[in-house]
């Protein structure tokens, strides 16, 4: 890794001949963390309600896009270019169209494995989800019968809806995680090589979900179980969205994976039945199952079928 701060001291952290800015990685955990759990906070003591669109954009505004704004802050602190120091470059557009479109093949193996859980089984039953969504019996029987006039499977529709919105509204959103960890931190952590920096990665962005999923994101039912299972979620996808971005050379792969993943993966939720969300959801015990297949596939092509290692622990160079 090359000198950089020429203004501001550097704090270097050691190992396996490796050496990180561990100052400036903590300035920017710090901050992130401190921007969005005081949001949380807000949230929670003016008493904004759960899956309402109200709090969707509270939550998108405050609290996922505090990540960027860290780093963003930390770079100029640093007076280091943004774009570079976080990924924030066109890259390897092939990468990043696969990235948007890989969700599709993750929600069919968190549906895979859902199914062969205790308990939970594959359903088609859409009245029951949407009832279970809060919807009037009017509403459902709307719903259902507009489903019922498709000329294609509902969960082609979904699919599709599920992209369009990966690649532009999520994408805004997702923007806002991704500038900070598959952006900043992906570039500091470089040293430590692929599976050390995806792990402290990991970590640390589920840990970061704790304050709204204690207030009912995610795992309404059981929201303490609810921050155990989204950090091992973030540390077993990790490896994949580090996997995407360090081949497309870019934070945007990053960001169309996890806005086509925030669409995409919920229908989890439809198609599995049985069980609550700490079993069904994408980013419940399903999706962790998912999360391994998808691991091993990026090991499988990194090993096999890529022209350039990445996964062997060396040194990365992201955007190289």
């Amino acid at each position: 890794m090359s000198e950089r701060g020429s203004t501001r001291e550097r704090t270097d952290y050691r190992l396996d001949g490796s050496t990180v800015d561990a100052r400036k990685v903590a300035a920017f955990v710090a901050l992130a963390f401190g921007i969005s759990w005081t949001a949380a906070a807000v949230l929670y003591l003016v008493g904004v309600e759960y899956n309402t669109i109200a709090s969707t954009v509270l939550v998108v505004v405050f609290f996922m896009w505090a990540p960027a704004v860290a780093a963003v802050a930390v770079q100029l602190w640093y007076e280091e270019p943004i774009r570079a120091g976080t990924g924030l470059v066109r890259g390897r557009l092939r990468w990043s169209v696969l990235a948007w479109l890989a969700p599709v093949a993750l929600l069919a193996a968190t549906i895979g494995i859902g199914v062969a859980l205790p308990s939970v089984s594959f359903t088609t039953d859409y009245g029951a989800f949407l009832a279970e969504q809060g919807f009037s019996e009017e509403q459902i029987e709307q719903s259902l019968a507009t489903l019922e006039a498709l000329p294609v499977p509902p969960l082609v529709l979904f699919v599709v809806q599920g992209l369009v919105a990966g690649v532009t509204i999520n994408a805004v959103a997702a923007l806002g995680e991704e500038l900070g960890w598959r952006g900043l931190l992906l570039t500091e952590l470089s040293p430590l090589g692929f599976w050390q920096l995806s792990g402290v990665t990991g970590v640390v962005w589920g840990v970061w979900h704790a304050p709204i999923i204690l207030q009912g994101h995610n795992f309404p039912e059981a929201p303490i179980a609810g921050v155990v299972t989204m950090t091992v979620w973030t540390i077993a996808a990790s490896p994949v969205f580090t996997y995407l971005t360090v081949r497309a050379r870019s934070v945007l792969a990053a960001t169309f994976f996890h806005g086509s993943f925030n669409a995409v993966g919920s229908f989890s939720l439809v198609y599995l039945t049985g069980a609550g969300n700490l079993l069904t959801a994408a980013v419940g015990v399903a999706g962790i199952g998912a999360a391994v297949v998808a691991v091993v596939a990026c090991v499988v092509h990194d090993r096999y079928f890529a022209d350039e290692q990445i996964t062997t622990g060396d040194p990365l160079s992201p955007w190289a």
